[in-house]
């Protein structure tokens, strides 16, 4: 339980708080009896809580959080004379910057507003658990944000965020990244969790490849921005295919509409197809390589592809567009063929193949249960007299698999961009996978820890905030992380380290901002705000 050690409150002057000595170094806490009951001898007994630290010098004592949560007082921020100031300050001007902040307050006031920027700010650094979100703030200065929170209020604000406010945000938030005629990417992920009494977590296909229930999380992106715009959750069970329709219902709901969808080969299904072209003004979709559909346009037209007429603006990079019609839907199948892709893959086959024939020559028996590993390139044939066994090379079967790397098929309505254009959206929607990236790994949201639907909704929501506050980061970034061979983690962290003091007179830096600070803060137009900022 953190105490807040720049805070000294009157110890409480009621019945059953009582100071004793804890620890090795025996220093002095308060506690308050919080429960009375007898055990099963009959004999009296009690359960108290530590409520703060005894200071003795002053008779007073620094409190924790379960002081201000037993007596219902509002937990003010603590006059803490350093803090660090440069992550903070840059955190909440992105949120600025943005028109995020905007879209925040008008949904939800701007005390939650800042409440949430602060939430995501932390998710960002420190990742999903909110229980040191205390020993954070206290660190870092948010001016905009008067409240401390610990874990136990981090919970409240996460339950208090209802759907209707979440549906407003979406709807002014839309309005201010998406434009018309836009393209959006889609993508979907599973979140697991260990709760029991959530409806919507349920088993069904888990894609960390995890033994858990889980929700499932669908996320749009600005092509273009490269931005988080909209999520949609919904149960574990239920397949993406399935639910597409509902989403991208939801999704028009908030305002996206009259755009260009992109989507991968998982959504391949006639109803979703449907869905895509009632709902969006024009799509794009991964055409599985397995569907003979798939087959036959590779048969008929793969061949001679590599040629002049066929060449894309990439290197190595050729397209031939076939008019082509699912389920009563016209577009075109677009076949693609990387060439330096092809040569790649082929190299990695041969690799394979030399791997296991490695493997085979040092078999002594017939390999009865791993055929269906050597098979795809092998002829094995066993003795009749004994265990032993002979292999050769199926050449036929080997060239008929090279033939086929580098080729991939997409189906597109819009017909107003070229084969060039709709290669480039379609590679861009790695922009939903990267955002999953960011919430699984960098903020370590693959596993959700809330225990209930209400306050599940709102953390999520934080976390996307986050997600929207950190992709603006790096997008902004991109160019000087190349340049220094940097990550974003090693550039918050020089920003961490800007620090502040206060006193009477108000704030003033510690030290001078250093070459990189500067450069970095340069990057988004802040180099010289910052200081203008504690003024």
């Amino acid at each position: 339980m953190a105490v807040l050690n720049a805070t000294l409150v009157d110890i409480p002057d009621d019945d059953g708080v009582h100071a004793k000595s804890a620890g090795a170094k025996g220093e002095k806490y308060v506690y308050k009896y919080v429960k009375y009951f007898r055990n099963d001898e009959g004999k009296p007994r009690n359960k108290a809580k530590a409520i703060g630290k005894l200071d003795p010098a002053s008779g007073k004592m620094h409190p924790n959080s379960n002081y201000f949560d037993l007596y219902n007082v509002d937990q003010a921020f603590p006059d803490i004379a350093v803090w660090d100031y440069g992550y903070s300050y840059l955190a909440a001007r992105v949120s600025r910057d943005t028109g995020l902040l905007n879209c925040l307050s008008y949904a939800f006031g701007e005390q939650c507003a800042a409440d949430i920027v602060v939430m995501a700010s932390y998710i960002i650094r420190e990742g999903g658990a909110m229980d040191g979100i205390d020993d954070w703030q206290q660190r870092n200065y948010f001016p905009d944000c008067p409240r401390l929170h610990t874990s136990q209020s981090t919970s409240k604000v996460f339950a208090s965020l209802t759907a209707g406010q979440i549906r407003n945000f979406f709807a002014e938030w839309v309005k201010a990244t998406m434009r018309e005629g836009g393209i959006a990417c889609y993508d979907v992920t599973s979140v697991s969790s260990y709760a029991q009494g959530m409806t919507s977590v349920e088993r069904g296909y888990n894609r960390d490849g995890e033994d858990l229930a889980q929700f499932n999380l669908g996320l749009f992106c600005d092509e273009v921005g490269k931005m988080p715009i909209y999520y949609n959750r919904y149960n574990g069970s239920l397949t993406d295919k399935t639910n597409l329709a509902f989403v991208l219902a939801n999704a028009r709901d908030v305002g996206i509409k009259r755009v260009k969808m992109v989507v991968d080969g998982g959504f391949w299904d006639k109803n979703c197809i449907a869905s895509l072209q009632s709902l969006c003004d024009a799509f794009t979709v991964g055409m599985p390589a397995y569907l003979v559909e798939a087959q036959v346009l590779l048969a008929n037209h793969g061949a001679g592809i590599a040629s002049y007429a066929n060449e894309l603006s990439s290197p190595g990079m050729y397209c031939v567009p076939v008019d082509f019609e699912v389920g009563g839907i016209s577009g075109k199948a677009l076949l693609f063929f990387d060439s330096q892709n092809h040569v790649s893959l082929c190299g990695e086959l041969s690799e394979r193949i030399n791997r296991l024939k490695a493997e085979l020559a040092a078999l002594k028996r017939y390999p009865k249960s791993k055929l269906k590993r050597y098979t795809p390139y092998f002829v094995i044939t066993k003795h009749e007299n004994d265990s032993g066994f002979d292999f050769e090379v199926d050449v036929e079967k080997v060239e008929k698999a090279r033939k086929g790397k580098g080729y991939f098929l997409i189906f597109s309505t819009d017909s107003e961009s070229s084969p060039d254009d709709i290669l480039h959206h379609y590679r861009a929607k790695d922009a939903a996978e990267k955002m999953f990236s960011q919430i699984k790994c960098e903020m370590e949201g693959n596993r959700i820890r809330t225990h209930n639907e209400q306050t599940t909704d709102g953390k999520t929501f934080v976390t996307f905030v986050a997600c929207v506050i950190r992709s603006y980061m790096l997008n902004k970034l991109d160019q000087y992380l190349t340049d220094n061979s940097s990550s974003l983690k090693k550039v918050l962290n020089q920003l961490s380290n800007v620090t502040i003091i206060s006193n009477a007179d108000g704030f003033r830096f510690v030290k001078a901002l250093s070459k990189k600070q500067k450069q970095i803060l340069k990057v988004f137009g802040a180099d010289g705000d910052i200081a203008a900022s504690l003024k």
